[in-house]
Parts: structure tokens; C-alpha cells; sequence
């Protein structure tokens, strides 16, 4: 008996690290464009889940650092953003600090939590 808890969050076969590097770049494209700017990307191996996932740390300009296992396949089967012809059962999870969440709501993940009386 199978029980699925978190599709996507499982091994990503095939993956390479010269696809992760590209998802990484677009990723820190698409945070841009919600108001999250990323000053540094740096690849950390040493970190890797070891599951076809690759590790990075993406450094904002507010000066926080956000751990990034971003799937290494080519980025139009890992960049789920809820679009026509999409379905969020074919795409691997990112994990953001730990957490697995899809493309879409990955890039929600990162922003930074709201301090107590906001």
C-alpha cells in the first residue's frame, strides 16, 4: 500500500546539475519579479539531498539567505505556475528551508515572514 503525502516531493530521476543551475537562474527571475531581489547564488554540493535535487543558497538584499534544493530537470517540467496545460501532479517539489512546496508556491515561501503586530 502506497499513501502519497506530498506528490513531487519523491527522487527525480534523470536529473543533472546543469539543468538545476538553470532552474536556479530563472527562479531568481521570477522572484525578482515579486519584489524579491537576489544578490548572490552560490552552489552548495555539500548540501544536496542526493535525490536529484541540487543545492544553492540564494542571498536577498534585505540580507537573508534561503536554501534552495532545486530538481535538476529542464526547467519547463520543474516551472509550475498553474498555467493552461499544467497539471501540478507531473511537477517536482523545490524544497525552501527544508519544506517542499511546487514553483508557484515556492517562490511565496521565500518571502519573509511578517514580524509580530503587522
Amino acid at each position: 500500500m502506497s499513501v502519497i503525502i506530498n506528490p513531487g516531493s519523491g527522487l527525480v530521476p534523470e536529473a543533472t546539475e546543469a539543468h538545476a543551475a538553470v532552474n536556479i537562474t530563472v527562479f531568481g527571475d521570477d522572484l525578482k519579479r515579486t519584489g524579491i531581489v537576489v544578490t548572490d547564488c552560490a552552489r552548495t554540493p555539500g548540501a544536496d539531498y542526493g535525490d536529484g535535487r541540487f543545492a544553492f543558497n540564494l542571498t536577498t538584499e534585505d540580507g537573508r539567505t534561503i536554501e534552495i534544493q532545486m530538481p535538476g530537470l529542464p526547467v519547463e517540467r520543474v516551472r509550475f505556475l498553474n498555467e493552461d496545460g499544467q497539471n501540478i501532479w507531473h511537477f517536482p517539489r523545490l524544497y525552501v528551508d527544508g519544506s517542499s512546496w511546487v514553483w508557484q508556491f515556492a517562490l511565496l515561501a521565500c518571502e519573509p515572514e511578517e514580524e509580530d503586530g503587522q
